[in-house]
């Protein structure tokens, strides 16, 4: 019995710190469940926000972020298995990623931490 709750326990969390392709539910910036309203491939990166912060996109899409005028004190776009961005503060700097597959992509800038994030969905 305590095997099978332990089993229970570490698979429980193996699920809950899942790799990219994890859903996030409930609010916040890249919150909301597993639908999204955007379709851009294009993501701006300033104000301490990503905008649009979730969107949706087919399979071989490539998603390009851009600092804005407003992104002058530092943020990166950070995967939990990258690749990953560089830390920038440069008005029109871009970053490009190409998603193949189908899935749920978090991502987050690693200098503002879990108010700083976004999700891809890509079907």
């Amino acid at each position: 019995m305590r095997f099978s709750i332990s089993v229970a326990v570490v698979a429980a969390i193996l699920v809950a710190c899942g790799g990219d392709s994890a859903p996030i539910t409930g609010g916040g910036p890249g919150g909301g469940g597993n639908t999204c309203t955007s379709t851009s491939t294009a993501v701006t990166v300033q104000d301490n926000s990503f905008s649009p912060s979730c969107t949706t996109v087919a399979a071989n899409s490539t998603i390009t972020w851009t600092w804005g005028a407003n992104a002058s004190n530092g943020h990166n776009v950070t995967f939990p298995t990258g690749p990953n961005s560089a830390t920038e503060s440069t008005n029109g700097f871009q970053f490009q990623r190409t998603f193949p597959t189908a899935g749920t992509f978090t991502y987050l800038c690693s200098i503002h931490g879990a108010g700083m994030s976004g999700r891809i969905i890509v079907q």
